[in-house]
C-alpha cells in the first residue's frame, strides 16, 4: 500500500544520493532507505506516534533509530540545504540566498519534552522555534529553544549556527534590533502600523509567517511531541522536504551540492 506522504520515483531521484549511501563492508542492511525515510514522513504528516507505524513500513522500531541516527548526523538539515539550492536555481535566483528574514513560534510542548519553559507573552508552556528563511519561504536555519527564551538570545545562537557567507541583510520585528550580526550584514526593522490591529502581512517577511503556516500542516508539528531539541529540529526539517520536493523541476546535475 502507497501514502500520500512517500516520495515519488522523480523525488527519491533528488536526494537518493544523500541517504542511500553505500556501505563499505559488514552486514548489509535489512531495510532500504527509501522505505525507512516514507515511514519518517509518514509519522511527520499524520501525528501518529512511532509505535503506531503501519505495518506497510519497516519496524517502528527500525524507523525511529533510523530518524536518531540521521538527526545526529544533521543529514535532514544537509537536506534542506541541498533542495533549497535547487529550487532557488529553478527561480533563476543566486543558489546562496543575501537577504533573510528571522521570527519565531511558541509551541505548547508535550509533557515528557526536555528543555520547555512558558511564554508569558503567549500564555504558551512549552518551546519556541526560531527560524531563518530566504525571500521564497524556504528554512536556510532553525534552532528550537524553551518558550521563555527571548527573541533576541536565540537570533544571536541562531545566527552563528547559521552560515552567513553570502547574506548582506537580515529582516526582523522589533525583538530582534540589537542582533549580534556578522560583519558586513545589517539589520532591517519592520513591524506593523501600531494602529492596526491583528494580523497584517508586513513586506517581504510575511514569507516567514507563510512558512510556520506550511509547517503548521504537518501534524506532528501541530505540538513540541519530541524528547529532544535537535530531534525537533530535525522534524521542521523534515516537514519541509515534500514542500520543497515539490518544487523542484530539476535533477542535481550541474548543481554545486
Amino acid at each position: 500500500m502507497s501514502y500520500d506522504s512517500d516520495l515519488t520515483d522523480e523525488q527519491w531521484g533528488l536526494i537518493s544520493h544523500i541517504f542511500d549511501k553505500p556501505r563499505k563492508g559488514g552486514f548489509q542492511e535489512k531495510y532500504k532507505k527509501r522505505d525507512l525515510l516514507n515511514g519518517v514522513l509518514y509519522v511527520n504528516k499524520t501525528g501518529v506516534q512511532w509505535r503506531y507505524l503501519p505495518k506497510d513500513f519497516p519496524p517502528w522500531a527500525a524507523t525511529y533509530k533510523f530518524f536518531q541516527r540521521l538527526s545526529m548526523k544533521n543529514i535532514f538539515e544537509h537536506t534542506n540545504s541541498v533542495l533549497s539550492i535547487i529550487i532557488r536555481a529553478n527561480c533563476g535566483r543566486g543558489l546562496r540566498p543575501t537577504l533573510l528574514c528571522i521570527d519565531s513560534q511558541s509551541v505548547k510542548g508535550d509533557v515528557n519534552i526536555e528543555e520547555k519553559g512558558f511564554n508569558g507573552h503567549k500564555k504558551v508552556h512549552g518551546r519556541k522555534r526560531h527560524i531563518l528563511t530566504d525571500v521564497l519561504g524556504i528554512i536556510f536555519c532553525c534552532l528550537i529553544t524553551p518558550a521563555n527564551t527571548s527573541d533576541l538570545k536565540a537570533g544571536n545562537i541562531l545566527i552563528k549556527k547559521a552560515v552567513m557567507d553570502t547574506v548582506k541583510k537580515v529582516l526582523g520585528d522589533t525583538a530582534y534590533n540589537k542582533l549580534q550580526l556578522p560583519e558586513g550584514v545589517e539589520i532591517e526593522i519592520s513591524a506593523k502600523p501600531p494602529s492596526e490591529e491583528g494580523f497584517v502581512p508586513v513586506k517581504i517577511r510575511w514569507v516567514v509567517e507563510r512558512t510556520f503556516a506550511w509547517l503548521s500542516r504537518q501534524r506532528r508539528l501541530a505540538k513540541e511531541y519530541e524528547v529532544k531539541t535537535y530531534h525537533q529540529e530535525s522534524m521542521i526539517y523534515i516537514g519541509m522536504l515534500k514542500i520543497m520536493l515539490g518544487k523542484c523541476r530539476k535533477s542535481l546535475e550541474g548543481l554545486p551540492v
